[in-house]
């Protein structure tokens, strides 16, 4: 029971909490939001512990990308162009640096066209999701996360599973405002690139470190993608189809026991 609860208040209630008192400040004041992603900071530092200043881990660049993603926001002064292509530049040199590791030590062909893949399909969210004809954006955001969440913890890694849960929880309360508002969105696409960029990455590491399978983790790259440039109003239904599929495929086809 303790170990549940000490799995809970991280990944779940923490960042559920802080999504809420950040949504009602919002209400208010529309520009606190670009202190989103620092909200999935508390539940990051519980469960990795504080990081190391230059990162020796994958997992340690993932608070370098949040700082990072804010300077971004700032600096381009909501030009949605310079946002989305700096975010895109943002997006090659952390995952190229996470994983270099690999790359250095046992280059192989298919780790790199895998992270062109994921630089590509990052590009097309980033740019299309910009137009802002997302009816639910908040919503796609956390079925992606907490699908990724479900599938990377029973693949191989619950560690990255919770950062993963913890990623869906920040966004947990401006999704109900959308469900209880008809759809309406909550949250602009500015203010959710540096939610998607944690999600690519993280779903990086989980499928090189913690060998989450190719499969469910092609399909868990495409969910958020679906939800967010598909101009109909129930295009977050499409997001749940692919994290369904992602887990059927998974329980399916997966027996891991590799954990990160």
């Amino acid at each position: 029971m303790q170990t549940l609860i000490q799995m809970i208040l991280p990944s779940l209630v923490l960042p559920f909490l802080l999504s809420a008192i950040l949504w009602q400040l919002a209400r208010s004041n529309q520009s606190i939001l670009w202190a989103l992603p620092l909200i999935w900071l508390p539940s990051y530092l519980w469960l990795l512990g504080w990081p190391s200043w230059f990162p020796v881990e994958a997992n340690q660049w993932l608070w370098w990308l949040v700082v990072a993603s804010i300077g971004i926001n700032f600096i381009s002064q909501s030009r949605m162009v310079l946002v989305t292509t700096m975010q895109s530049l943002l997006l090659a040199i952390v995952l190229i640096a996470a994983t270099w590791p690999v790359l250095k030590y046992q280059f192989d062909m298919k780790v790199v066209i895998e992270l062109l893949v994921v630089i590509v399909v990052g590009v097309l969210t980033f740019r299309y999701s910009s137009k802002g004809q997302a009816t639910a954006p908040a919503l796609t955001m956390v079925i992606s996360c907490g699908g990724m969440g479900l599938v990377v913890a029973l693949g191989g890694s619950l560690l990255i599973g919770q950062l993963a849960g913890a990623l869906a929880s920040v966004l947990s309360v401006f999704a109900i405002s959308e469900l209880v508002q008809k759809l309406k969105p909550s949250i602009s696409p500015l203010h959710l690139l540096p939610i998607m960029q944690l999600y690519l990455v993280i779903l990086v590491i989980a499928r090189i470190f913690a060998e989450t399978p190719l499969g469910p983790s092609a399909l868990l790259l495409v969910a958020p993608l679906l939800g967010l440039i598909t101009a109909t109003r129930y295009a977050f239904v499409l997001s749940a189809a692919s994290v369904s599929a992602a887990m059927s495929w998974l329980l399916l086809t997966t027996d891991s026991s590799s954990y990160y």
